[in-house]
């Protein structure tokens, strides 16, 4: 539609982004037919797109203006100053059209904190029905079950018919997939149980977002707006970049969204909000908007030249990311990697033939190696509860105003806690050159010869936190990114032992024999890291500053909590100082989890429309 037809109608609710959560709320809100629902994106509908379609395509995404944002952060002093690129979905369906498919799970402590910094009905039985409500698990085939064990997985936890898909890839088997898990339990790994149970140790082949009928991407265009386009109470506008929201103070001093002024070819635009205006923008957009529209901290504001309407200094702080740092090792000739595909562009064409005309081959395949170790299983020998809380007491000390709500001893609880991870590995069948951290797409192309694999050692839960703020009135100007990678001490730690731990993993069969080595009978790094196996915990901090970038899982820039401990929503995601203004994505998680977040961005969507609906009352474990 255009943006006149779009205009011409007025709204009971105006999502703004049609992302992953967006097209949630949107799909929910408009099951009542008696409420009509608008949502702008700034991104094109690509519905069909085989690049999107396709699970193991996602690095063609990321840099191109039609799907991604592709979002710089500023230098990074942790990370010897490097500018980390962070790509983002801009396209319907947002981020979870761009991702890796990966689909992991928070743990029970990880939501359970949520309520105890002050959200109740947030904590993990609240979030458990909604995980389950999403979701769609494809159990394997008895072939497929046997290679990859997947007999962790409890299909009594898991959702039955939800829009998304979840599943195992049928079409493709490669080797990592079948040493990962082994190779886990003979260094001493726990068995894994479903992460749904609360808790995630060990190593397994975890599940993906892959709809196992058509082999394709299942993700919120897709799966939740597809089948609910011709509804006559919804309307979404593509293409449209949001400029601010129309807000009104009211008698009670409130804040009142009115309506959405819009861009759309060239053109700005208002329409107009009967209820609420619900910000589903993500992590880097959604306080961009609240800035953009006169809500947040009236220094940042002035600077920017924007009128303070609310002001509330805690927008666009505690952002907080997960970090990944890659471990990049030589795989002997017989094992192949991704190498194959990106240095011979005739093997790529057949894989892509391969995938268009038989759902076959490489690119149906997503990445499912992961592991999930304690500081525990990390490092045995460390003297965890004394060196934790040293670390964490000398940064409060000289950061005393940091920490408003408390999280960091929650947090460091956490870490002592034997049943919950401290990091999190990925082996990914692929070399990564980390010093093209600036530019996503491009992380994973090299040219040292041979094969790689890359052992992303990420963190859980990063201490670090930093922000995100417009420096201009202008929406089309970006706003400044910095994550703050390192910049608490425990975090940088906490690495370096991964680092090491991970190192001692490749020593177990059957991963161990896959792997070269030289005529010492040292792995043997890829050369873009010239200074050898780290040997001490000092060479594997340096390895660690070197060869970290994001893992494309920030959070918090509008974080639900109590306003004086930091917050920028309510527990009914309601934005402090106004009347009918929500936040709805990523930005609003209070502290991090483990693992990729796409779950737990469906779940809380799917939560908040209920809250929306007056359907659950919060507290009340998630009964509605």
């Amino acid at each position: 539609m255009s943006a006149q037809e779009f205009t011409q109608k007025a709204y009971d609710y105006v999502i703004i982004g049609g992302g992953t959560a967006g097209l949630v709320l949107a799909a929910r809100l408009s099951e009542d037919p008696n409420v009509t629902v608008g949502v702008l994106e700034a991104g094109a509908n690509r519905l069909g797109d085989p690049l999107i379609d396709a699970p193991n395509l996602f690095l063609q995404l990321w840099d191109k203006p039609e799907y991604d944002w592709s979002y710089k952060t500023i230098p990074q002093k942790g990370t010897l100053d490097r500018v980390h690129g962070w790509a983002r979905g801009k396209v319907l369906g947002g981020s979870s059209a761009i991702n890796y498919n990966m689909f992991s799970m928070a743990s029970r402590q990880d939501l359970d904190n949520w309520a105890e910094l002050g959200n109740r009905g947030w904590g993990f039985n609240d979030l458990a029905p909604y995980y389950r409500k999403f979701e769609t698990y494809n159990p394997p085939s008895k072939i497929l079950s046997s290679k990859i064990n997947d007999k962790y997985v409890d299909p009594l936890l898991r959702g039955t018919n939800g829009p998304i898909q979840i599943s195992f890839c049928e079409a493709d088997f490669q080797w990592q997939q079948e040493a990962w898990p082994e190779t886990c339990m003979n260094a001493g790994y726990p068995m894994p149980k479903d992460p749904r149970s609360g808790s995630a140790l060990g190593g397994f082949n975890q599940l993906t977002t892959v709809d196992p009928k058509t082999l394709t991407r299942s993700y919120a265009a897709r799966n939740y707006y597809e089948p609910n386009k011709d509804r006559p109470n919804l309307s979404v506008l593509t293409e449209a970049l949001v400029a601010k929201i129309v807000l009104e103070k009211g008698s009670t001093g409130e804040a009142k969204a009115t309506g959405v002024q819009f861009i759309k070819d060239g053109a700005t635009h208002t329409v107009s909000a009967n209820k609420e205006v619900i910000v589903s923008g993500g992590v880097v957009n959604s306080p961009q908007i609240l800035e953009l529209s006169g809500i947040g901290g009236a220094d940042v504001l002035q600077k920017a030249g924007v009128e303070v309407v609310v002001d509330n200094a805690n927008v666009g702080e505690n952002l907080n990311d997960h970090s990944a740092t890659g471990v990049v090792v030589g795989v002997k000739d017989e094992y192949p990697t991704a190498e194959v595909l990106l240095r011979n562009p005739e093997i790529a064409q057949q894989a892509m033939e391969g995938y268009l005309t038989h759902k076959a081959g490489p690119f149906t395949n997503a990445p499912t190696t992961t592991g999930f170790a304690s500081l525990k299983m990390v490092d045995p020998e460390l003297d965890a509860e004394s060196h934790i809380n040293a670390l964490v007491s000398e940064y409060q000390k000289a950061h005393p105003d940091a920490d408003p709500a408390g999280r960091a001893p929650l947090l460091a609880k956490q870490l002592l806690d034997p049943n919950e991870a401290a990091g999190q590995i990925v082996l990914l069948g692929v070399g990564a050159d980390i010093e093209k951290s600036h530019t996503a797409s491009e992380l994973f192309i090299h040219q040292a010869p041979g094969n790689w694999i890359t052992i992303g050692v990420c963190s859980t839960r990063s201490f670090s936190r930093g922000s995100i703020h417009i420096e201009s009135s202008d929406p089309t100007k970006y706003p400044v990114i910095d994550p703050a990678y390192f910049s608490h001490p425990l975090d940088l730690d906490l690495a370096s032992r991964s680092i090491m731990h991970v190192l001692t993993l490749t020593k177990y069969e059957p991963l161990a024999s896959k792997l070269r080595k030289d005529e010492n009978g040292d792995l043997v790094m890829a050369p873009f890291w010239t200074k050898g196996v780290p040997k001490t915990l000092e060479e594997a901090k340096e390895l660690a500053s070197a060869n970290t970038v994001t893992e494309y899982h920030p959070v918090g820039t509008c974080t639900m909590l109590p306003k004086e401990k930091g917050g920028v929503v309510d527990s009914e995601c309601k934005v402090y100082g106004t009347s009918n203004v929500r936040v709805v994505d990523a930005s609003i998680f209070p502290t991090h989890v483990q693992g990729n977040i796409v779950s737990l961005v469906y779940a809380v969507a799917e939560k908040a429309a209920d809250v929306i609906k007056g359907k659950t009352a919060n507290g009340v474990n998630g009964t509605h």
